[in-house]
């Protein structure tokens, strides 16, 4: 903080003496020192202001955070419910199906083409 070493202490006593007296040293020595107590109070808190600002960013962040893991999880159960439906369906036997008919059809239609040349 402040580099303040014997002599220039010793030094800043002497001129405070001097100015102020022996008197009224004391009670100056008070109101500087409770001066001092309200400016590191007011740091503190300025200080505290800043952190519950910071944590609240934070918490922005993590309540974001959750908002996208749970549209994760929500399209998750939406792809869980497409396989399920395909699964459902079938797809092997519908294609056997349509094969079936075209089969059908196929055999129809040369059927009726030996029937029309007959």
């Amino acid at each position: 903080m402040l580099d303040i070493g014997f002599p220039e202490f010793l030094l800043i006593s002497f001129v405070l003496l001097i100015v102020v007296g022996p008197r009224d040293l004391p009670k100056v020595l008070r109101s500087v020192s409770s001066f001092i107590k309200k400016i590191k109070s007011m740091a503190s808190q300025f200080h505290s202001g800043i952190d519950d600002l910071a944590n609240e960013a934070e918490i922005s962040d993590l309540r974001n955070q959750v908002k996208k893991l749970d549209d994760r999880s929500i399209m998750d159960s939406e792809i869980q419910e497409l396989k399920n439906f395909e699964d459902d369906l079938d797809v092997n036997s519908i294609k056997k199906d349509v094969n079936e008919i075209k089969n059908s059809s196929d055999t129809a239609k040369k059927s009726y083409s030996k029937k029309k040349k007959a």
